[in-house]
């Protein structure tokens, strides 16, 4: 399976280093951690809402490590500024970064389906 595709936004031998080389299953963990991550977006805003800054510093935590570990690069980046904003609680800063998580995440996902359809 050519994963080259994701390149733009993952560091796929990285990612597949990570798996022992197995590209079934981090195409698996790549949809469960974007169809978690859209799910959570409604969570995420509420959180900016309600200025809970440290349950979305908890969350952007969270995300980030997953990230990391799936060799997200762009995603990994923008979501640590979303933690760093979040403790210092730079409201329209958070608004602005998980706009683009969001369009990231999208494209990710897109170039995901764009393997399917190879």
């Amino acid at each position: 399976m050519n994963l080259t595709t994701l390149s733009s936004e993952m560091d796929v031998e990285v990612a597949l280093d990570r798996l022992c080389g197995d590209s079934a299953l981090l195409l698996e963990i790549l949809d469960m951690f974007l169809t978690e991550f859209i799910a959570e977006q409604p969570n995420f805003q509420n959180l900016i809402r309600q200025s809970d800054w440290a349950a979305l510093s908890r969350k952007a935590h969270y995300f980030k490590g997953v990230a990391e570990n799936l060799g997200l690069t762009r995603f990994s980046s923008e979501i640590l500024s979303l933690e760093q904003f979040s403790n210092s609680a730079n409201l329209a800063a958070c608004i602005q970064t998980l706009e683009l998580l969001m369009q990231i995440a999208q494209n990710i996902q897109s170039l995901r389906k764009a393997l399917q359809n190879d």
